[in-house]
Protein backbone atom coordinates (compact mmCIF):
# COMPACT_ATOMS: atom_id res chain seq x y z
CA UNK A 1 0.00 0.00 0.00
CA UNK A 2 2.68 2.42 0.92
CA UNK A 3 4.34 1.15 -2.54
CA UNK A 4 1.10 2.65 -4.28
CA UNK A 5 0.69 5.51 -2.51
CA UNK A 6 4.68 6.76 -3.18
CA UNK A 7 3.95 6.31 -6.96
CA UNK A 8 1.28 8.60 -6.90
CA UNK A 9 3.05 11.03 -5.24
CA UNK A 10 6.75 10.75 -7.31
CA UNK A 11 8.44 10.25 -3.37
CA UNK A 12 10.19 7.14 -1.91
CA UNK A 13 9.23 5.66 1.59
CA UNK A 14 12.77 3.74 3.04
CA UNK A 15 11.80 2.79 6.65
CA UNK A 16 14.68 3.62 9.45
CA UNK A 17 15.25 2.48 12.67
CA UNK A 18 15.17 5.06 15.31
CA UNK A 19 13.34 5.14 18.95
CA UNK A 20 9.80 5.85 18.45
CA UNK A 21 7.39 6.36 21.70
CA UNK A 22 6.46 2.93 21.75
CA UNK A 23 8.56 -0.16 19.91
CA UNK A 24 5.32 -1.17 17.59
CA UNK A 25 5.69 2.27 15.78
CA UNK A 26 7.27 1.80 12.51
CA UNK A 27 9.00 4.93 11.10
CA UNK A 28 10.03 6.23 7.76
CA UNK A 29 11.57 9.22 5.71
CA UNK A 30 10.56 10.51 3.04
CA UNK A 31 12.58 11.04 -0.27
CA UNK A 32 11.86 13.48 -3.06
CA UNK A 33 13.84 12.87 -5.86
CA UNK A 34 17.03 12.00 -3.76
CA UNK A 35 16.90 14.14 -0.72
CA UNK A 36 15.01 13.60 2.40
CA UNK A 37 12.01 15.92 2.62
CA UNK A 38 10.58 14.76 5.71
CA UNK A 39 9.57 11.39 8.25
CA UNK A 40 6.34 9.74 9.12
CA UNK A 41 5.65 7.65 12.25
CA UNK A 42 2.93 4.56 11.94
CA UNK A 43 1.59 3.71 15.02
CA UNK A 44 -1.52 0.68 13.78
CA UNK A 45 -2.47 -1.01 16.27
CA UNK A 46 -5.13 -0.70 19.78
CA UNK A 47 -2.89 -1.07 22.95
CA UNK A 48 -4.02 0.41 26.78
CA UNK A 49 -3.60 3.48 27.09
CA UNK A 50 -4.22 4.68 23.38
CA UNK A 51 -6.46 6.92 21.53
CA UNK A 52 -9.01 4.90 19.85
CA UNK A 53 -9.45 6.86 17.07
CA UNK A 54 -7.94 6.89 13.41
CA UNK A 55 -6.28 10.10 12.81
CA UNK A 56 -2.98 12.08 11.59
CA UNK A 57 -1.19 14.07 13.57
CA UNK A 58 1.87 17.11 12.99
CA UNK A 59 4.82 15.93 15.39
CA UNK A 60 7.43 18.82 13.97
CA UNK A 61 5.69 22.05 12.00
CA UNK A 62 8.44 21.77 9.24
CA UNK A 63 9.23 25.15 7.57
CA UNK A 64 11.81 26.28 4.60
CA UNK A 65 15.08 26.18 5.16
CA UNK A 66 14.83 24.84 8.71
CA UNK A 67 12.57 21.53 10.02
CA UNK A 68 12.02 18.84 8.06
CA UNK A 69 8.06 18.18 8.79
CA UNK A 70 7.39 15.05 10.75
CA UNK A 71 3.85 13.69 11.44
CA UNK A 72 2.45 10.69 12.53
CA UNK A 73 -1.11 8.05 12.11
CA UNK A 74 -2.38 6.93 15.13
CA UNK A 75 -4.60 4.23 14.49
CA UNK A 76 -6.07 1.17 15.59
CA UNK A 77 -6.16 -1.88 12.86
CA UNK A 78 -6.74 -5.14 13.55
CA UNK A 79 -2.89 -6.63 14.65
CA UNK A 80 -0.24 -5.84 16.76
CA UNK A 81 -0.07 -9.05 18.83
CA UNK A 82 1.50 -12.03 18.05
CA UNK A 83 -0.27 -14.73 15.99
CA UNK A 84 -2.44 -12.14 14.72
CA UNK A 85 -1.86 -11.23 10.84
CA UNK A 86 -3.70 -8.35 11.20
CA UNK A 87 -6.31 -8.93 8.43
CA UNK A 88 -8.05 -5.61 7.18
CA UNK A 89 -11.39 -5.13 5.30
CA UNK A 90 -12.10 -2.96 2.54
CA UNK A 91 -13.46 -0.51 4.73
CA UNK A 92 -9.79 -0.49 6.71
CA UNK A 93 -8.02 0.05 3.67
CA UNK A 94 -10.01 3.42 2.67
CA UNK A 95 -9.95 4.44 6.22
CA UNK A 96 -5.91 3.83 6.22
CA UNK A 97 -5.72 5.98 2.67
CA UNK A 98 -8.04 8.91 4.23
CA UNK A 99 -5.63 9.33 6.76
CA UNK A 100 -2.48 9.10 4.84
CA UNK A 101 -3.74 11.73 2.25
CA UNK A 102 -4.02 14.11 5.64
CA UNK A 103 -0.36 12.81 6.33
CA UNK A 104 1.19 13.24 3.11
CA UNK A 105 -0.23 16.69 3.30
CA UNK A 106 1.51 17.49 6.12
CA UNK A 107 5.12 16.38 4.60
CA UNK A 108 4.67 17.42 0.92
CA UNK A 109 3.16 20.38 2.27
CA UNK A 110 5.64 21.05 5.37
CA UNK A 111 8.01 23.25 3.36
CA UNK A 112 6.23 26.25 3.72
CA UNK A 113 7.81 29.60 4.19
CA UNK A 114 5.91 30.24 7.29
CA UNK A 115 5.74 27.52 10.01
CA UNK A 116 1.76 29.21 11.07
CA UNK A 117 1.13 27.78 6.99
CA UNK A 118 2.81 24.18 7.09
CA UNK A 119 1.25 21.08 6.46
CA UNK A 120 -2.40 20.75 6.55
CA UNK A 121 -2.62 24.19 8.08
CA UNK A 122 -5.47 25.27 5.75
CA UNK A 123 -9.14 26.98 6.43
CA UNK A 124 -11.47 23.92 7.93
CA UNK A 125 -13.15 24.53 4.83
CA UNK A 126 -10.56 22.42 2.90
CA UNK A 127 -8.83 20.22 4.98
CA UNK A 128 -10.48 17.30 4.45
CA UNK A 129 -10.18 17.50 0.54
CA UNK A 130 -6.85 15.65 0.00
CA UNK A 131 -8.12 13.09 2.51
CA UNK A 132 -11.38 11.96 0.53
CA UNK A 133 -9.43 12.44 -3.02
CA UNK A 134 -6.98 9.82 -1.94
CA UNK A 135 -10.06 7.52 -0.87
CA UNK A 136 -11.28 7.56 -4.12
CA UNK A 137 -8.22 5.77 -5.83
CA UNK A 138 -8.93 2.59 -3.85
CA UNK A 139 -12.10 1.45 -5.95
CA UNK A 140 -9.91 0.92 -8.94
CA UNK A 141 -9.59 -2.73 -9.44
CA UNK A 142 -5.97 -2.66 -11.13
CA UNK A 143 -4.77 -0.75 -8.38
CA UNK A 144 -6.20 -2.60 -5.80
CA UNK A 145 -5.27 -6.37 -6.96
CA UNK A 146 -1.59 -4.77 -6.89
CA UNK A 147 -1.33 -5.03 -2.81
CA UNK A 148 -4.94 -6.57 -2.25
CA UNK A 149 -3.53 -10.61 -1.49
CA UNK A 150 -4.65 -13.65 0.68
CA UNK A 151 -2.20 -13.42 3.47
CA UNK A 152 -1.74 -17.16 3.17
CA UNK A 153 -1.53 -18.48 -0.26
CA UNK A 154 -1.05 -14.70 -2.21
CA UNK A 155 -3.80 -15.55 -4.16
CA UNK A 156 -4.80 -11.69 -5.61
CA UNK A 157 -8.28 -10.38 -4.63
CA UNK A 158 -10.61 -11.43 -7.41
CA UNK A 159 -12.08 -9.19 -9.68
CA UNK A 160 -15.51 -10.51 -8.84
CA UNK A 161 -15.36 -9.69 -5.37
CA UNK A 162 -14.20 -6.29 -5.70
CA UNK A 163 -16.96 -5.30 -8.24
CA UNK A 164 -19.50 -6.96 -5.53
CA UNK A 165 -18.48 -4.65 -2.91
CA UNK A 166 -18.04 -1.23 -5.62
CA UNK A 167 -21.58 -2.07 -5.36
CA UNK A 168 -22.67 -2.42 -2.21
CA UNK A 169 -20.69 1.35 -1.71
CA UNK A 170 -22.86 2.70 -4.40
CA UNK A 171 -25.96 1.01 -2.94
CA UNK A 172 -25.37 3.39 -0.02
CA UNK A 173 -23.94 6.13 -0.89
CA UNK A 174 -27.28 8.51 -0.79
CA UNK A 175 -27.87 7.07 3.19
CA UNK A 176 -23.86 7.96 3.93
CA UNK A 177 -24.94 11.87 1.98
CA UNK A 178 -27.97 12.07 4.00
CA UNK A 179 -26.37 11.07 7.60
CA UNK A 180 -23.52 13.83 6.49
CA UNK A 181 -26.36 16.13 6.61
CA UNK A 182 -27.52 15.08 9.53
CA UNK A 183 -24.12 15.36 11.75
CA UNK A 184 -23.76 18.92 9.84
CA UNK A 185 -26.92 20.37 10.39
CA UNK A 186 -26.46 19.08 14.27
CA UNK A 187 -23.29 21.09 14.27
CA UNK A 188 -24.64 23.97 12.87
CA UNK A 189 -27.65 23.98 14.93
CA UNK A 190 -25.95 23.59 18.00
CA UNK A 191 -23.48 26.55 17.83
CA UNK A 192 -25.44 29.63 16.38
CA UNK A 193 -27.46 30.56 19.47
CA UNK A 194 -27.17 31.15 23.16
CA UNK A 195 -26.02 27.80 24.88
CA UNK A 196 -28.57 27.85 27.48
CA UNK A 197 -31.38 27.82 25.04
CA UNK A 198 -30.21 24.49 23.45
CA UNK A 199 -32.28 21.37 24.25
CA UNK A 200 -29.99 18.85 22.64
CA UNK A 201 -31.77 16.01 23.04
CA UNK A 202 -34.98 17.44 21.42
CA UNK A 203 -32.25 18.65 18.83
CA UNK A 204 -30.94 15.44 18.29
CA UNK A 205 -34.16 14.15 17.44
CA UNK A 206 -36.08 16.99 15.58
CA UNK A 207 -32.84 16.53 13.48
CA UNK A 208 -32.66 13.07 12.81
CA UNK A 209 -36.56 12.15 11.99
CA UNK A 210 -36.01 14.99 9.48
CA UNK A 211 -33.00 13.84 7.61
CA UNK A 212 -32.43 10.24 8.22
CA UNK A 213 -34.97 7.29 6.86
CA UNK A 214 -34.30 5.60 10.02
CA UNK A 215 -36.83 5.16 12.90
CA UNK A 216 -35.81 6.93 16.33
CA UNK A 217 -34.85 4.78 19.11
CA UNK A 218 -35.71 6.86 22.49
CA UNK A 219 -32.79 7.25 24.24
CA UNK A 220 -30.41 8.06 21.52
CA UNK A 221 -27.84 10.04 22.38
CA UNK A 222 -24.98 9.88 19.95
CA UNK A 223 -24.09 13.81 20.50
CA UNK A 224 -22.42 12.15 23.80
CA UNK A 225 -19.48 10.28 21.09
CA UNK A 226 -19.71 12.61 18.66
CA UNK A 227 -15.79 13.53 19.36
CA UNK A 228 -16.02 16.23 15.79
CA UNK A 229 -18.48 18.10 17.30
CA UNK A 230 -16.27 19.57 19.67
CA UNK A 231 -12.91 18.97 17.79
CA UNK A 232 -14.64 20.65 14.43
CA UNK A 233 -17.28 23.04 16.34
CA UNK A 234 -19.75 23.83 13.61
CA UNK A 235 -17.56 23.10 11.09
CA UNK A 236 -18.29 19.48 10.19
CA UNK A 237 -20.09 20.59 6.77
CA UNK A 238 -16.53 20.45 5.57
CA UNK A 239 -16.93 16.71 4.44
CA UNK A 240 -19.66 17.02 2.50
CA UNK A 241 -18.17 20.45 1.35
CA UNK A 242 -14.89 19.03 0.43
CA UNK A 243 -16.61 15.80 -1.05
CA UNK A 244 -17.74 17.89 -3.78
CA UNK A 245 -14.03 19.49 -4.38
CA UNK A 246 -12.27 15.93 -3.97
CA UNK A 247 -14.46 14.15 -6.40
CA UNK A 248 -13.91 16.82 -8.48
CA UNK A 249 -10.21 16.67 -8.72
CA UNK A 250 -10.24 13.08 -9.16
CA UNK A 251 -12.40 12.92 -12.04
CA UNK A 252 -9.19 14.88 -13.62
CA UNK A 253 -7.37 11.44 -13.04
CA UNK A 254 -6.87 9.01 -16.60
CA UNK A 255 -8.86 5.68 -15.22
CA UNK A 256 -6.51 4.22 -17.58
CA UNK A 257 -3.37 5.08 -15.63
CA UNK A 258 -4.16 6.91 -12.26
CA UNK A 259 -0.45 6.79 -10.88
CA UNK A 260 0.77 7.68 -14.11
CA UNK A 261 -0.88 10.22 -15.46
CA UNK A 262 0.04 13.94 -15.67
CA UNK A 263 -2.85 15.03 -13.09
CA UNK A 264 -0.55 13.13 -10.57
CA UNK A 265 2.19 15.52 -10.02
CA UNK A 266 -0.10 19.12 -11.03
CA UNK A 267 -2.33 18.23 -8.13
CA UNK A 268 1.11 17.44 -6.24
CA UNK A 269 2.10 20.87 -7.02
CA UNK A 270 -0.92 22.48 -7.03
CA UNK A 271 -2.61 21.88 -3.81
CA UNK A 272 -0.37 19.60 -1.22
CA UNK A 273 2.91 21.34 -1.85
CA UNK A 274 1.20 24.56 -1.02
CA UNK A 275 -0.30 23.17 2.54
CA UNK A 276 -2.12 26.51 3.72
CA UNK A 277 -0.06 29.19 2.13
CA UNK A 278 -2.52 29.27 -0.52
CA UNK A 279 -6.42 30.00 0.03
CA UNK A 280 -8.73 26.83 -0.74
CA UNK A 281 -10.59 28.57 -3.43
CA UNK A 282 -7.31 29.49 -5.09
CA UNK A 283 -5.44 25.63 -5.25
CA UNK A 284 -9.30 24.53 -6.55
CA UNK A 285 -8.85 27.08 -9.42
CA UNK A 286 -4.54 26.30 -9.66
CA UNK A 287 -5.62 22.63 -10.03
CA UNK A 288 -9.04 22.77 -12.01
CA UNK A 289 -8.85 26.15 -13.87
CA UNK A 290 -12.23 26.79 -12.68
CA UNK A 291 -14.16 26.51 -9.52
CA UNK A 292 -15.81 23.17 -8.81
CA UNK A 293 -18.32 22.01 -10.20
CA UNK A 294 -21.03 19.59 -8.96
CA UNK A 295 -21.20 17.13 -11.77
CA UNK A 296 -18.62 14.66 -10.38
CA UNK A 297 -20.22 14.07 -7.13
CA UNK A 298 -23.80 13.76 -9.04
CA UNK A 299 -21.95 10.72 -10.74
CA UNK A 300 -20.67 9.57 -8.01
CA UNK A 301 -23.67 9.34 -5.81
CA UNK A 302 -25.84 8.48 -9.04
CA UNK A 303 -23.87 5.15 -10.07
CA UNK A 304 -25.25 2.52 -10.54
CA UNK A 305 -24.31 -1.09 -10.48
CA UNK A 306 -25.65 -3.69 -13.38
CA UNK A 307 -24.43 -5.73 -15.80
CA UNK A 308 -21.55 -6.96 -12.94
CA UNK A 309 -19.59 -4.03 -13.87
CA UNK A 310 -19.93 -0.08 -12.55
Amino acid sequence: MLATAAKLLGVEFRRVQVEAWHASVSVYDVYDQGKIAGRFYLDMHPREGKDKWFSAAPVVTGVRDGALPEAALICNFPGGEPGDPGLMQYSDVVTYFHEFGHLMHAILGGHTEWAGLSGFATEGDFIEVPSQMLEEFFRDEKLLQAFAKHYQTGEVLPSELIRKMKGAGAFGRADWVRTQLYYTTLSLDLHDRDPKTIDLDETTRRLYTSLVPWSWIEGNRMYASFGHLTGYSSNYYTYAFDKVIALDFFAQFDPENLLGCPAAERYRKAVLEQGGSKPGREMVRNFLGRDEEFTAFSDWLNEEFAGGAL
